[in-house]
């Protein structure tokens, strides 16, 4: 009963860190990258059409959301409300779901701590997650990589039971659940078919037996039941790869190119960044020498269940070592193992200190959690509490409307990731066209207002020089709406992701979005 009151804290706290602030961005729409494309595909589906006509992702993602939708919209036509739902309805529906998912994730990463060593070590690796920086801003996002890490953590948790059971009936059926969820994992994201290594790993082990026993029907029944099973779960949440054969192939070819040829900016390959930016940065330093220490004691104490989830841990990374675009996100599904790894790292450790420092064991482990877990709270409190704040997109769009008149030109020096929404205002806009420097009025004429941003994040916020010098030359500075400030270097963002908060360096963020700068043409003198 300890160990369950504990595992509830932790639950709990990890839901305040993910469902807080579940508003963040709003009302803009375009906070969070590719939210849009979930939702509208998710809320098409409403009219009957389950076609998704999109196979850069798999489609379980978009049935939740749209199942979702239609819940919502079921209760508010009972009330005699309007039955359809906004935007930004839809966006946080979305992210309330998937902040969800991310809390149930806590619990499946304790019963994998628990299976391997013991109750205190679950605990351990799900306080470790629940406060994993990465794991709680991607918990933030109607999107599809903390679902899917959520089925791959369950289909590992499932397959640990399934190896463990001796009985041959129950075996199978526990292979045949995890093969489930893992097909429901890869029906989610692609990249989460690397779970098939971990059965691999089982079978393998399965196989460490006379011959005429490894060739039976009763060592093939298990992993031949997962297979089955991960390709039913699969086909029934991803329908239209076979029922439309062609566009999912494309949409899978799309999904090579674009890892292979990078993403915005080119950052390296993934053998090198993700482990010395996206894990080290969304773990938090400390947790992720933690986990790097466990790999090594799964692997050499704990060999049976070490070789299973190291398997899948290898061929993740093995599958997003080669590419180019190297989003943090792609990582996520290493952190709950990694969590895992942590925990018992930190209980062996303790095990050893406690006695040579001349305390408990238990004081020895709470130091350890301490030094290991702390740097992650504090950012992932941090992360929140920023994140709260109106974004300096909105901010500048609420000034800027008040005092836009019809007859004014407008150039928005942003990209379909800035750009204000300026919906409400009636005013005309201007082009700029960079091979002859001029804007669409013609060369004698420069629009009225001129909106120019600039961020960490250069590939998606940044100025051209012509129209910097432009900017001093005609203009004048009216209002800036800052978003970060001092030695913006130290903080790490992910560069090739438009979302403008970082992981690490929090200290030098005022609010989420670019620093946006509002210039009015010089009156002529």
């Amino acid at each position: 009963m300890s160990s369950r009151r504990w595992l509830i804290l932790i639950v709990l706290a990890g839901a305040m860190l993910r469902l807080f602030p579940i508003w963040f961005g709003l009302p803009y729409l375009r906070a969070r990258p590719d939210e849009d494309m979930s939702i509208a595909i998710a809320y098409r589906m409403l009219s009957g059409d389950l076609h998704p006509r999109f196979f850069h992702w798999p489609s379980l993602t978009f049935y939740i959301f749209a199942a979702l939708y239609w819940c919502a919209c079921a209760i508010k036509g009972a009330f005699s409300l309007e039955a359809g739902l906004s935007q930004t309805e839809q966006i946080v529906i979305g992210r309330i779901f998937v902040a969800c998912a991310g809390t149930a994730t806590l619990a499946v990463v304790y019963s994998i701590g628990r299976r391997v060593r013991d109750d205190v070590t679950g605990l351990i690796a799900a306080a470790l997650l629940a406060v994993a920086m990465l794991h709680v801003r991607e918990s933030h996002f109607a999107m599809t990589d903390v679902i899917m890490t959520l089925l791959v953590t369950a289909s590992l948790a499932v397959l640990l039971h399934g190896v463990d059971e001796q009985e041959t009936a129950r075996r199978a059926r526990l292979f045949a659940a995890a093969g489930f969820l893992g097909g429901l994992a890869a029906s989610t994201k692609y990249t989460a078919a690397a779970v098939l290594a971990a059965v691999a790993a089982a079978h393998i082990l399965a196989l460490r037996r006379p011959w005429r026993t490894a060739v039976s029907w009763p060592v093939w029944q298990p992993s031949l039941a997962y297979a089955l099973c991960f390709a039913c779960g699969f086909g029934m949440a991803t329908p239209y790869a076979l029922l439309d054969f062609a566009a999912f192939k494309e949409g899978m070819l799309f999904n090579v190119r674009h890892m292979s040829e990078g993403h915005a900016v080119p950052l390296g390959r993934g053998f090198k960044y993700h482990p010395t930016y996206s894990l080290p940065y969304g773990m938090g330093p400390t947790a992720y020498a933690a986990g790097l220490a466990g790999v090594l004691v799964l692997a050499f104490r704990y060999r049976r269940h070490g070789f299973i989830l190291l398997s899948f841990v290898a061929a993740l990374y093995l599958s997003l070592g080669p590419g180019r675009t190297v989003f943090f996100r792609y990582v996520l599904p290493l952190v709950p193992v990694l969590c895992v790894a942590a925990a018992i790292a930190i209980r062996d450790a303790a095990d050893w200190l406690g006695p040579q420092l001349r305390v408990s064991r238990t004081a020895a482990a709470g130091g350890l959690i301490c030094v290991v877990g702390i740097p992650g709270l504090v950012n992932s409190i941090w992360f929140d509490s920023l994140l709260a704040r109106t974004d300096s997109r909105v901010l500048a769009g609420w000034w800027l409307e008040s005092r836009l008149q019809p007859t004014d030109t407008l150039y928005d020096d942003g990209g379909v990731y800035v750009v204000l929404d300026l919906s409400r205002a009636a005013f005309r806009r201007s082009l700029f066209d960079p091979a002859s420097n001029s804007f669409s009025e013609g060369a004698a004429q420069t629009p009225e207002w001129l909106i120019l941003y600039e961020s960490p994040v250069k590939a998606y916020a940044s100025t051209r020089l012509e129209l910097r010098d432009l900017a001093r030359r005609e203009y004048e500075l009216v209002q800036t709406v800052r978003a970060t400030r001092g030695r913006q270097r130290s903080a790490v963002y992910d560069l090739q992701d438009a979302f403008f908060m970082p992981l690490w360096g929090f200290w030098t963020v005022e609010r989420p979005g670019p620093t946006i700068r509002l210039y009015r043409r010089k009156p002529p003198s």
